[in-house]
């Protein structure tokens, strides 16, 4: 297994905003080694969008681990995280204190989900925009992982229930039901951004 943690000089875990460096350790023969470290630069990001790009970079160089360790992840970096798919866990501790603790930890858990069907929760999908209350969606994503979703099973009930300005449905094609159905549920919509094989569809409550 293996685990990125963010730490300072002294292999003490820190928080994702203030300077220091990530680093990947894995297990080997009861003992954990650095596979990578570099230095983090999202303590330089400035901004939401920044920071999303200064993780996103993060994530790139993290190769196949879903851990991530700190003892502070806030807001749009854990978001932007957890799209992606990280276990997220935060510990003001010395690095190899508890490593062997989160290996349990993430055993156990995902024994758990060998047992038990994971439930779609679209709050784990939802990426902030740059205004408060603007989200991004990929339903295309999300159909992948939940094989038995369709874009109304995804979608209609944050609709109804969720506490949005503007939602950004990136796709593949626009589901059709938009056009006769999101007028009625009191939506509107427009085409944002268009490429080959991608579309993005800004819904939004029709002003009165």
């Amino acid at each position: 297994m293996k685990i990125a943690v963010v730490e300072n000089d002294n292999q003490q875990t820190s928080s994702i905003f203030e300077p220091g460096f990530i680093a990947v350790y894995e297990e080997d023969g009861g003992e954990w080694k650095v596979l990578n470290r570099f230095e983090s630069q999202v303590c330089n990001a400035r901004g939401m969008a920044a920071v999303r790009v200064a993780v996103g970079d993060v994530i790139k160089q993290l190769g196949d681990a879903k851990v991530v360790v700190a003892s502070e992840i806030p807001g749009i970096a854990s978001g932007t995280f957890q799209a992606a798919g990280f276990d997220i866990f935060l510990v003001d501790s010395k690095v190899l204190d508890v490593l062997d603790l989160i290996k349990k930890d993430m055993l156990e858990t995902i024994e758990k989900r060998q047992e038990e069907p994971r439930k779609f929760d679209i709050t784990e999908f939802l990426e902030p925009g740059e205004n408060k209350g603007d989200f991004s969606i990929n339903i295309e994503d999300i159909m992948f992982k939940f094989p038995g979703l369709t874009s109304k099973k995804i979608l209609i009930p944050y609709l109804k229930n969720g506490e949005f300005n503007r939602l950004d449905v990136i796709c593949g094609h626009m589901p059709k039901w938009f056009v006769t159905d999101l007028g009625a549920m009191g939506f509107e919509y427009e085409t944002v951004n268009e490429s080959r094989n991608r579309k993005t569809v800004r819904v939004a409550r029709v002003r009165t």
